[in-house]
């Protein structure tokens, strides 16, 4: 029963944790915050409600009552959560102080959970009375944690992997609820049937009053907690930058978090007899501090050692996922297995003569409460993760009940493993040729900017996501470009998502246009100005640190045109940008005839997720349309566009729309420079998109899809970053006449067919790309001069036939001439071609 509580426990955990960063906001001070309360509800639970237990005649049936009171809630908490969180979100507002952000993302959870919370924490005490009434089992709290534990640990695989992906957060929740009724119970059954038995006499711990003395033990038992969960934290910040960052990345470490606490707690109670006295916690203190310098140690080698456990395991989530959990023990098996048999030791040692020991599960608690904020907020940005590891391993020295002979020569252990850390953890490095110009370690993530070999920055975020560089800025601008030449006349626009400042920058050339950026890590904006030039701002144009969905929810004013940029569908929390009360929030924010444009990256996605997010875009935007950025398949990017008024193109549209000699040569850089280029980059109507993601199932608050499906394709390295953009090429592609207002006029006419004619050249011109990409060089060429021939107005594939020809001049001059004159005879309203085969018949 209480292995199956635990699972319940560790599974109400996750899932109240997620569902209120969906309202309050996924920045780290929030998370940690909602994780702090958590905590100190259940130490709170666990002090108050101690004595009533301990003194009662039938403690099962208080743990019955508790488990009830825990399901009961947790039924509740599925309509309350929501309404709550959203509230907690208006109540932090735009620009919040630490303080106020804090405290509020603290206090909103800690007051919802708080019942629940409170039963929680008794739920331990109650059953360890329960159980220690038993012959045989007077002294248990270890074994009653291990099997608690366990249970946790399964209740993190089943709720990641199983639960939630098939039936969401409310259904999860009342699941667990009835599961946490049905245990209640059962052991009300239990209590009620042995009732009649006499209880064992309760039998005095060996340690009580002569292992240390109370307000020591009390600190200890705090301390412990503190370090624990510091350690904790710590472990996982420094691993984003190792691991693939999505949802199953955390449960991989929690998981193994979990299974070392389990089983050393179980050793204890299996050895207890032999590990008494202030020696043995003074050895098993000492065993920790070593054992975190160890696996500080690993951590700094993390790296080349899930590289080598991932060329082991093989691609794919599984074993991927077994991959991190490899690391996972590396860093936290020794530590976790310590961490179990001190809090067993130290809670048993604390038991009351009445058999209480809820004061000392309390201070645990509290120390573990308090963790999340004192090393994940506070000393990591102010130390460095080095430091702050270095730190807690050292704690652990301070806590020795005495420090014997044998300890004494030992801690050259501990002063050599302090002497071969690394200066740093971080595992960026400088590409060949380059340099890594800043790294800045924040509370939420790494973030560096890398010097490459050709001159070009970039942007890392925990060094698995690149956010863009300056060797894309063209590309970034387009990323604003498109949106706001769609939009006749933008006053007012918002980024979600600045990165490098790049797209939001590109909006700097829009006379009078007021622009808000939102950025959710506050160190990005810090390294701004290494991408300058490109980001530079104008005033009218303000950043803001938010998280964007709770920025979208705060927020009072109203835009023209909404840019979300390009969010790494697979990173954790990421999915909550693309559910359906998400997409309903920034359409409440658009004025009337104002445009949205998601920027997608079909390079992250596989078809499923990419089905998910149009099915979800196009339930609040049914008139939606998707634009591609550029013809490339290295990095392709879709943009789904959805306007609240029906807008088609004249065929003068971008002549008048672009006015400005400064806007106009922007545009040219960005190669938009005419009409063609612009509506050119159109994909796909509303239809067409419907039919492409017909079935998919909706991405919502309540089940995010993609949270848990977008990382399949990123444990997948196998998979081409094309093969997307493909299916929506080869799929009922887009004609002019869907976008280009056509009034019967001979121009409009002949716009709508160069229009088509650039389409079918486009298209010809990527499956050309991916034929080259394949080593097929003779197919790949057949499909560029085909495109060459198919629209004079798109030029790219003209351009590129004359790259091959000059570039195999040297090597191969008749073949150079034979592919000129072909250029030239399927396109001969241009005239390099002709040009470049009489330079080459001029050559010696």
């Amino acid at each position: 029963m209480f292995a199956i509580s635990g699972a319940a426990g560790l599974g109400y955990q996750m899932v109240w944790t997620r569902m209120f960063a969906f309202g309050l906001g996924h920045e780290w001070p929030a998370m940690l915050a909602i994780l702090a309360a958590f905590f100190a509800g259940l130490a709170i639970g666990s002090v108050a409600l101690d004595r009533p237990v301990s003194r009662a005649r039938n403690p099962g049936l208080w743990y019955g009552g508790l488990e009830i009171a825990v399901g009961v809630w947790a039924l509740v908490s599925v309509w309350l959560i929501p309404a709550a969180a959203g509230t907690g979100a208006e109540g932090i507002g735009l620009h919040p102080s630490v303080f106020r952000h804090w405290t509020v993302a603290f206090l909103v959870p800690f007051l919802i959970l708080l019942p629940a919370t409170i039963a929680l924490g008794a739920t331990f005490p109650a059953m360890e009375r329960f159980v220690s009434r038993t012959p045989g089992n007077e002294r248990c709290a270890g074994g009653l944690y291990a099997i608690n534990t366990l249970g946790a640990l399964v209740g993190t695989l089943g709720a990641t992997f199983v639960l939630v992906p098939a039936v969401g957060f409310g259904t999860s929740l009342r699941f667990l609820g009835v599961l946490s009724i049905l245990c209640g119970l059962g052991v009300i059954f239990i209590e009620r049937r042995f009732s009649n038995c006499p209880p064992a006499p309760l039998e005095p711990s060996r340690n009580q009053g002569v292992l240390i003395s109370p307000t020591r033990l009390r600190g200890t038992v705090f301390m412990t907690g503190l370090l624990g969960v510091g350690f904790e934290v710590l472990g996982i910040r420094i691993l984003a930058e190792v691991f693939e960052n999505t949802i199953y990345s955390f449960a991989a470490a929690l998981t193994v978090f979990l299974a070392g606490t389990a089983v050393g707690a179980g050793l204890y109670q299996r050895f207890k007899r032999r590990l008494v006295g202030p020696a043995a916690l003074s050895a098993l203190l000492f065993g920790l501090c070593v054992a975190c310098l160890s696996g500080a140690w690993i951590l700094s080698r993390a790296q080349p050692l899930y590289n080598h456990a991932v060329a082991s395991l093989g691609d794919g989530l599984l074993p991927r996922v077994l991959a991190e959990m490899v690391v996972a023990t590396a860093v936290f098996g020794f530590p976790t297995l310590l961490m179990g048999a001190v809090f067993a030791k130290l809670v048993q040692s604390a038991r009351r003569s009445d058999g209480g020991i809820g004061e000392a599960t309390a201070w645990n608690l509290a120390g573990s409460a308090a963790a999340p904020i004192l090393f994940g907020v506070c000393l990591l940005p102010a130390i460095g993760s080095k430091w702050a590891m270095v730190l807690v391993s050292l704690g652990y020295l301070a806590l020795l009940p005495r420090l014997s002979r044998a300890l004494g020569i030992g801690l050259v252990l501990p002063a050599g493993l302090l002497w071969v850390l690394p200066a740093s953890f971080h595992a960026v490095q400088a590409p060949p040729g380059g340099a890594v110009l800043e790294l800045r370690e924040g509370a939420m993530a790494s973030v560096a900017v890398v010097r490459n070999f050709d001159g070009n920055r970039s942007l890392l975020v925990n060094n698995r996501f690149a956010m863009g560089g300056t060797g894309a800025a063209s590309a970034a601008q387009r990323h604003a470009d498109i949106p706001l030449l769609l939009h006749p006349d933008p006053k007012r626009a918002l980024f979600l998502g600045v990165g490098t400042g790049i797209t939001m920058g590109g909006a700097a050339v829009y006379d009078g246009l007021e622009v808000d950026g939102v950025e959710l890590v506050p160190e990005v904006l810090e390294v701004r100005s290494h991408f300058e030039p490109f980001n530079q701002l104008r005033p009218g144009m303000r950043l803001h640190v938010a998280d964007a969905r709770r920025f979208i929810r705060a927020t009072k004013t109203r835009y023209d045109v909404i840019v979300a940029d390009l969010f790494h569908p697979a990173r954790d929390g990421a999915g909550a940008l693309y559910t359906v009360e998400h997409f309903k929030g920034v359409r409440e924010r658009l004025e009337p005839g104002g445009l949205f444009c998601q920027w997608l990256p079909l390079f992250q996605l596989d078809e499923a997720s990419l089905r998910v997010i149009v099915r979800t875009f196009l339930e609040v935007f049914p008139e939606a349309r998707a634009f591609m950025l550029r013809w490339t398949i290295d990095t392709p990017v879709l943009g789904l566009v959805a306007s609240l008024e029906s807008r088609t193109y004249a065929p003068d549209w971008f002549e008048t729309r672009v006015q400005g000699a400064d806007l106009q040569q922007s545009l040219k850089n960005a190669t938009l420079g005419d009409g063609f280029q612009l509506l050119g980059t159109y994909l796909k109507g509303a239809s067409a998109l419907a039919e492409f993601s017909a079935g998919a199932e909706l991405n919502t608050d309540d089940r995010p899809v993609v949270i848990f499906k977008a990382p399949q394709f990123t444990y997948r390295r196998s998979e081409t970053p094309y093969g997307r953009l493909l299916e929506l090429l080869d799929r009922s592609a887009g004609r002019a006449e869907e976008i280009v207002k056509n009034d019967g006029s001979p121009g409009a006419k002949r716009f709508i067919t160069e229009l088509n004619q650039f389409f079918e050249a486009r298209n010809r011109y990527v499956h050309g790309l991916v034929a080259d990409s394949l080593g097929e060089k003779k197919e790949a060429l057949e499909a560029f001069l085909e495109s060459a021939g198919l629209s004079v107005r798109f030029s790219t594939s003209y351009a590129h036939c004359l790259s091959i020809a000059m570039r195999n001049a040297k090597n191969d001059p008749a073949g150079a001439r034979s592919l000129l004159e072909r250029l030239a005879q399927v396109q001969p309203q241009r005239p390099v071609a002709a040009q470049l085969i009489e330079r080459l018949g001029d050559a010696p």
